[in-house]
């Protein structure tokens, strides 16, 4: 999405809305959350797909560059089950909303932190894309395994995933990729593919 058609939509969704509504803006990024599902970002996230830039000023709000380096040396973990549908509250053992969740399993003999994630969604129909950065704060003990969920449950940490994604919106199947980096270490990547139907609430 261009820099010209996302503050055309702004000003169109403002012309349309009330005074109130047109300044309500939760997350301060300049964009009001009337018009945030408009341009698919995040009401509650100033900086989306989190490549450093402001919504509003950022030309593609859904679409951040690859932060993934490819140099370094052997990742000393893999990914263990990869999910983005089907999934299983760990507590109740019975289902939960889809989500992407992701098992890293360490390898070595040392905890491991500091991961950079990037991963894709690409509507298997109409080819459209968007891609996010996160920086998970979490902790996988040496030759343990620890998970990393994505969703807007606001759960205790979990990271947040944009609701007004075409993972959410899109009813069409979807191709999920996903890339995790350690600091001097190569991208582990893996794939998964969503079925049709948009994201699905537990039962």
């Amino acid at each position: 999405m261009n820099k010209t058609l996302s503050t055309l939509s702004v000003l169109l969704m403002l012309a349309a809305g009330g005074a109130q509504a047109a300044q309500t803006d939760t997350d301060k990024d300049g964009v009001p959350d009337m018009a945030e599902p408009l341009l698919q970002t995040d009401p509650l996230n100033p900086d989306t797909d989190g490549d450093g830039q402001n919504d509003l000023a950022d030309t593609a709000p859904v679409m951040a560059p690859s932060p993934i380096t490819a140099a370094g040396t052997a990742a000393p973990f893999h990914i263990g089950e990869l999910l983005v549908e089907n999934n299983v509250d760990p507590a109740t053992h019975t289902d939960a909303p889809d989500h992407l969740e992701i098992e890293l399993i360490n390898d070595s003999a040392k905890p491991l932190s500091g991961f950079t994630l990037y991963y894709t969604i690409t509507d298997a129909d109409s080819g459209a894309q968007e891609a996010y950065i996160l920086h998970p704060d979490v902790s996988v003990p040496a030759n343990g395994s620890a998970q990393i969920h994505v969703d807007d449950s606001g759960k205790a940490g979990h990271l947040r995933a944009n609701p007004n994604s075409i993972y959410a919106t899109a009813q069409s199947a979807k191709d999920v990729t996903v890339s995790l980096q350690l600091p001097g270490s190569v991208a582990v990547t893996q794939s998964v593919k969503k079925d049709a139907g948009g994201a699905e609430q537990a039962d």
